[in-house]
């Protein structure tokens, strides 16, 4: 017999739901308690049902979300630097699209340094680069970039210098969606995360395939 499943993306924003819905509801049997009780000492305070009390939670719900949103724009609108001056009038500064050109410098720098030592090491040692990144002869501070958390690059072990053009060391996932890449033959190129991903497993398929043969 077929079978459906959820994802666990959709069972997890699922159980979310079914959460905050039960909770809502919940909400609602106390806030009808607590107004009949009220309506026994204030005669001018109607009994209500649950139905009632449920389209009354609704109706205030709608209303502090309203409330919420104007402020949370004013509070934006208010921000300094939010506005510009252009000509006579005032128009809203839209934010920068494209990471600042110092951020990007930077992380190819990082990468630039990354390579030098790497092809130091690499005339040094039979052209092989370090076979993991916790190697005692290279300096282990060149494996992070400028990230404040100082995340380590990806690094794919085994290659050799100026042989190829095979994937040696990636930005992490911190750097959005197009990453700095250094290949075997020397080159840095900045390529999308899918690209990137797409060329790693080419790789790995190739090199599978170059094990498995007799």
């Amino acid at each position: 017999m077929p079978s459906f499943q959820l994802t666990d993306l959709a069972a997890a924003r699922l159980d979310v739901i079914s959460f905050f819905l039960m909770t809502y509801l919940v909400l609602t049997l106390l806030f009808k308690i607590i107004w009949n009780s009220l309506a026994k000492d204030f005669k001018w305070m109607p009994p209500l049902t649950y139905k009632r009390a449920l389209g009354l939670m609704v109706v205030c719900g709608m209303f502090l979300y309203v409330v919420l949103t104007m402020i949370s724009g004013a509070r934006e609108l208010m921000t300094p630097g939010a506005w510009q001056k252009e000509g006579l009038t005032y128009r809203i500064t839209e934010p920068e699209k494209q990471p600042k050109p110092w951020i990007d410098s930077a992380r190819r720098q990082s990468m630039e340094r990354l390579r030098t030592a790497l092809f130091e090491y690499a005339k040094s040692h039979n052209g092989e680069f370090p076979p993991h990144v916790e190697a005692e002869d290279f300096p282990r501070e060149l494996w992070r970039g400028i990230d404040p958390a100082r995340t380590p690059y990806g690094y794919y072990p085994g290659r050799k210098a100026e042989q190829g053009d095979l994937i040696v060391a990636f930005e992490p996932y911190v750097y959005g969606y197009r990453r700095y890449v250094l290949l075997s033959s020397g080159e840095i190129i900045n390529l999308p995360l899918t690209e990137l991903a797409d060329r790693a497993r080419k790789e790995l398929e190739n090199f599978a395939q170059q094990v498995a043969r007799p």
